[in-house]
């Protein structure tokens, strides 16, 4: 009967194989739940929806240059915000838990064209 003898080098070769096993099983498990504070994804399509249609409409002004686009924008945001009662940081950590999860954001994205071809339909949507 042979004897495996465990070296040092052998140990730390097999620890690290452990580590890399125990990471690859953590990062297969997916963490669905919304965390507390998160933007509905109803609400999320929605905001989403009215930012790109901002973002058309400072797109068609065809200013020349960068920064006055960027002034634009951020005052058609603002009012995004004003519109559906959230702030800059409520939005970003919603559209980053998003990004994170791309099933769910599929979703939110599949209610993005429905609510783009509806407003499209009811002539609603400013450009």
């Amino acid at each position: 009967m042979r004897v495996l003898r465990l070296t040092h080098s052998n140990f730390t070769l097999l620890l690290v194989l452990m580590m890399a096993l125990v990471l690859c099983m953590g990062g297969c498990i997916r963490e669905d739940k919304v965390p507390e504070g998160t933007i509905a994804q109803e609400k999320m399509a929605s905001i989403l929806t009215d930012i790109h249609i901002a973002e058309a409409r400072v797109s068609k002004l065809q200013l020349n240059s960068v920064d006055s686009s960027i002034l634009v924008f951020d005052r058609l945001k603002a009012d995004i915000w004003k519109k559906h009662q959230v702030d800059t940081l409520q939005y970003k950590t919603s559209y980053e838990f998003y990004v994170t999860h791309p099933g769910l954001m599929k979703e939110i994205y599949d209610q993005v064209n429905k609510l783009l071809e509806k407003r499209e339909k009811e002539k609603n949507i400013k450009i």
